[in-house]
């Protein structure tokens, strides 16, 4: 769950590889004394140009390590991975969605880091929920850049008191719409921005994938399915991804939504003048969020020590901070989640806590297949003419093969 989900199209895979450059056996590139390294991104606008101050400067400190970046759509990162790793052209680093990190690993693309994670105290700081999903059979493969995740929106203006449990969210709900105001929305679209806005809900309920046909789950798809019945969501939530969503928000038609902290920069620049915060997602037993943001790893076989040496740049305490004020993402330990910057704004410190209750998918290898099955579902429940039961049954058959398969 990033700030640019979105299917981004194919502009070209850029090589940079000097022509007096020679590869050596560990995969990166040689020009007299100084080691360059390539890295692969996927992002653009705000957060590629904040990426590439940093490579500039990282470049500037030291004469030994020259790192080059390379941009790859989102949508083709995985597939060139891949194929790099047959061809021996993997890059040095390599920066991915947080939730990948343990299908990259299993597929033997990424180098084990655990030593270096470890000496560097990173290990002991990362919250244990970031730490899990960095690790794969008890070894480190990447680490976080940043972290990101869901919440309720809410408009002060409408809401007095946010709803805190799911009873209160379909009472309230259904008290807002009125006037051309839905009372609440969030993502169904047919992508990880519907998995992503419904599962906490599952979560809510201490049900998981593994036991998907459970009350408790069912329960949690039924909470959707009515409120979507009585239309105190808008009938258009299963064609829109989470930043349209926000956008129904900003502009005043509904009065609370699921949304993604990397939405807070847009609000604060398109509505100014809206009055609005943001609260835990309402629970059934305990709140729930889901983990994004984006992680930083080593190819497989690649220059470790200078690699790391980048990496440890990039994730300095005091740099970071730099790095979160300028993307609107969050940390990932209380050393830097405990700054003012975080603490005295009443915003941030709600999503610096949602954050350290939340959780990554956990999916492996099977994450692409197993996200397609979640958000299958809730068409199936809200369009597609089934009940929740059956929706629900329908998905199992698709996810129990794809987690025994990761168990093997």
């Amino acid at each position: 769950m990033r700030k640019k989900l979105f299917s981004f199209l194919l502009i070209g895979l850029v090589l940079l590889v000097g022509c007096n450059e020679e590869k050596n056996a560990g995969g990166e590139a040689k020009e007299g004394d100084k080691t360059t390294l390539t890295l692969w991104h996927y992002w653009s606008e705000n957060l590629e140009s904040e990426l590439i101050d940093r490579v500039e400067a990282f470049n500037a400190s030291q004469e030994d390590i020259q790192v080059e970046l390379t941009y790859v759509p989102y949508s083709e990162l995985t597939q060139q991975l891949l194929i790099s790793a047959t061809s021996g052209d993997m890059p040095d680093l390599v920066i991915g969605g947080i939730n990948e990190v343990q299908f990259y690993a299993k597929s033997g693309i990424l180098e084990d880091v655990t030593d270096k994670v470890k000496d560097s105290g990173l290990a002991e700081k990362m919250y244990g929920n970031i730490a899990a999903i960095h690790q794969l059979d008890d070894k480190y493969y990447g680490v976080p850049l940043h972290t990101n995740a869901v919440a309720l929106f809410y408009n002060t203006d409408l809401v007095a008191e946010p709803p805190t449990t799911w009873d209160e969210l379909e009472s309230s709900a259904e008290e807002l719409t009125e006037d051309g105001t839905y009372g609440f929305s969030a993502s169904a679209h047919n992508s990880q921005h519907g998995t992503a806005s419904w599962i906490p809900f599952l979560w809510s309920t201490g049900s998981d994938v593994t036991n998907i046909t459970s009350s408790d789950a069912i329960s949690a798809l039924d909470l959707w399915k009515r409120m979507f019945d009585k239309k105190v969501m808008p009938q258009e939530i299963v064609n829109k991804e989470l930043e349209e969503v926000g956008v129904d928000f900003y502009n005043e038609k509904v009065a609370m939504i699921i949304g993604g902290s990397w939405m807070i920069p847009t609000f604060e620049t398109e509505a100014p003048d809206l009055n609005w915060s943001v609260a835990q997602i309402p629970k059934d037993k305990t709140h729930s969020s889901v983990i994004g943001g984006e992680s930083i790893a080593i190819g497989s076989g690649q220059s470790i020590e200078e690699s790391w040496e980048f990496i440890q740049f990039m994730l300095e305490p005091d740099r970071q901070l730099e790095w979160l004020k300028a993307t609107g993402n969050f940390p990932f330990s209380d050393d830097v989640a405990n700054d003012s910057y975080f603490q005295d704004n009443e915003i941030r410190r709600v999503f610096a806590n949602v954050i350290q209750n939340s959780q990554g998918y956990g999916w492996g290898e099977q994450h692409n297949d197993i996200n397609t099955a979640i958000y299958t579902v809730l068409q199936d429940a809200l369009v597609g003419g089934q009940s929740a039961e059956e929706a629900l049954k329908k998905a199992k058959e698709t996810v129990q093969p794809l987690l025994e398969s990761n168990r093997n």
